[in-house]
């Protein structure tokens, strides 16, 4: 058996981290902001999101198009990065040869 070697295409998303303050405004985006005690939390509506059952301060939310997932800060720092100069010249030359060899 002989494997061949692959590149995932690259995607970019838009993200925001959720904090105390901006809690409110992104369970209106994914689900129902409820509360434990002091901690607050976004009760996922899984039709919305479905890769993640609650959401608390310190998860993210991306946003590619009316695509919307969130992830733990973990989760999140191991798959992105943020985009840099370097990185948008990279992702530019990958989607011209996606877009070439799909021809």
């Amino acid at each position: 058996m002989e494997f061949t070697t692959f590149v995932r295409r690259p995607f970019v998303v838009e993200a925001v981290q959720v904090t105390t303050e901006n809690i409110a405004e992104i369970a209106a985006h994914v689900g129902t902001l409820k509360n434990e005690g002091e901690n607050p939390y976004i009760q996922v509506d899984r039709r919305l999101v479905p890769n993640v059952f609650k959401v608390h301060p310190g998860f993210w939310m991306t946003r590619m198009g009316d695509n919307i997932r969130c992830y733990s800060d973990h989760i999140f720092r191991a798959q992105f990065l943020e985009m840099t100069e370097e990185l948008q010249a990279m992702v530019t030359t990958l989607s011209d040869a996606v877009m070439v060899a799909e021809i």
